[in-house]
């Protein structure tokens, strides 16, 4: 016991879940931030930002509105290109208590998955 060994593998336990792209931000060079929300019933509620993964491939598929979906919304989000609610993507993160997206990875689009069934959980 306390000795190291080769046998030993780390490896990290993620998740992956669904939310609707409410918009982007320009990060500078060729980074985008997408803006992150679920539905509860018929309101958008804000969940979060993605960076990692992200492409000027995917931002071109998405249609700019300019007007900001949400009722509440965290203070300081000025840069935000409000887009039309119609796309759901995959993130996946590292799981913890604080219900955060932890160290978040865009996986892409989904077209199987209507934006209102993408549904915030009661918990």
């Amino acid at each position: 016991m306390g000795k190291q060994t080769k046998d030993w593998i780390k490896f990290k336990r993620m998740a992956d879940e669904d939310f609707v792209v409410a918009g982007y931000i320009k990060k500078g060079g060729h980074m985008y931030s997408l803006v992150l929300a679920k539905y509860k019933g018929n309101t958008l509620i804000f969940r979060g930002y993605v960076t990692s993964g992200v492409t000027k491939e995917a931002i071109d598929t998405l249609e700019v509105t300019g007007k900001n979906p949400f009722l509440l919304m965290p203070i300081g989000e000025h840069d935000v290109i409000w887009v039309k609610t119609n796309h759901v993507c995959v993130v996946e993160y590292m799981p913890n208590l604080i219900n955060s997206l932890r160290q978040p990875v865009f996986k892409g689009f989904r077209d199987d998955v209507l934006p209102k069934e993408v549904q915030a959980s009661e918990a």
